[in-house]
């Protein structure tokens, strides 16, 4: 009862958000898909990328992480053993958490690659997950808000570790939802309750 009662929560809440925002942003278009919001710079069409430039222009980029920033790796998997009873928000990095409310622990947008893009490609990330893919507690509800390459990482999703019986998906993500062979797929699972919200 208790699992189904925070789980009613999470639904009313995310739905109490999308009432407010009854009329789209300015970033949602009608087809799904979004833009960059106003005021934004325009990329000029005849403007051609030039990795050479890319590639200096990174350079001057400080990314030096601060060390109070990262968590020991051994004081995160205590943490999690020594509150596994408890309610609790964990992040693990980026748009990844762990939420336990109740009996049920939900994944955010779990992303546990070295890269947030296709193969090897995309920016890398510069600090790692607080805990390894492996060592995530047991999940009841794996949530995909959207399908960027740094929210649906395809080989974390591949690779998740446990395969819970339910999948959340807050936008139409190209027809996921109606694609239940592109989940199979991804999952390995033949049977699955799929929410979208």
């Amino acid at each position: 009862m208790k699992k189904l009662i925070s789980f009613l929560l999470i639904i009313l809440f995310f739905n109490i958000e999308l009432i407010a925002m009854e009329k789209r942003p300015y970033h949602h278009l009608p087809d799904g898909t979004f833009r960059n919001p106003e005021g934004s710079p325009v990329r000029a069409n005849d403007v051609k990328f030039s990795y050479r430039t890319f590639i200096k222009e990174k350079k001057k980029i400080d990314i030096t992480v601060p060390k109070d920033h990262v968590i020991d790796k051994k004081i995160v998997k205590e943490n999690l053993e020594k509150f596994k009873d408890d309610d609790y928000i964990a992040w693990i990095g980026h748009a990844t958490f762990l939420i336990k409310l109740g009996e049920t622990t939900i994944i955010t947008d779990p992303v546990f690659s070295k890269n947030a893009g296709p193969l090897i490609f995309g920016p890398k990330r510069y600090v790692e997950p607080a805990i390894q893919l492996k060592e995530i507690p047991k999940t009841d509800v794996f949530l995909l808000t959207h399908n960027h390459y740094d929210h649906q990482d395809m080989s974390t999703i591949r690779g998740f570790p446990i395969k819970m019986q339910r999948f959340c998906f807050l936008l139409n993500l190209v027809n996921i939802s109606k694609d239940t062979k592109m989940l199979t797929k991804w999952t390995g699972m033949t049977k699955y309750k799929l929410i979208m919200i």
